[in-house]
């Protein structure tokens, strides 16, 4: 038992793995969320990119990386002879499997009545003379005199 840990004294011992692997968690959960709802799952495909890379440096030794790139992100996307291997690359394909429709109902018709609310008449007046009563001159609370 250690004294930096006061949960170790009390035989907290699920408290103490549950407090250690809250980060972890949180990390996974929003992992899974972001591979599943976006297009982060692309880059799980980044070993396909860099074997496609080799596969292209063994035909041609003078390639660079940023010319691999070029001729496959920014040329003109014309099918060759490694056309499926080029589509499997990340970013070439939209994987649109977690497209949710919200609104799953008919639209409905919607009638709306203007109801015309009575006009209230405001009594409002000039003077202070309805907090007179307040400072009675026999109160202990009195507003500041000019002497």
């Amino acid at each position: 038992m250690s004294l930096n840990n006061p949960f170790e004294s009390y035989g907290c011992r699920t408290l103490l793995i549950f407090t250690q692997m809250r980060k972890p968690v949180a990390i996974l959960f929003a992992a899974i969320y972001l591979f599943g709802t976006t297009e982060a799952s692309q880059l799980l495909k980044l070993p396909v990119l860099v074997q496609h890379y080799v596969e292209h440096k063994t035909l041609n030794k003078s390639i660079t990386f940023a010319r691999f790139l070029e001729m496959h992100y920014l040329g003109k996307d014309e099918p060759d002879n490694d056309h499926q291997r080029d589509m499997q690359l990340p970013f070439k394909t939209i994987d649109a499997c977690c497209m949710i429709a919200v609104n799953s109902l008919p639209p409905q018709r919607v009638q709306i009545t203007v109801v015309e609310i009575p006009e209230i008449p405001v009594h409002k007046t000039a003077t202070n003379d309805a907090f007179r009563h307040l400072y009675s001159p026999g109160s202990v609370f009195q507003p500041p005199r000019l002497a």
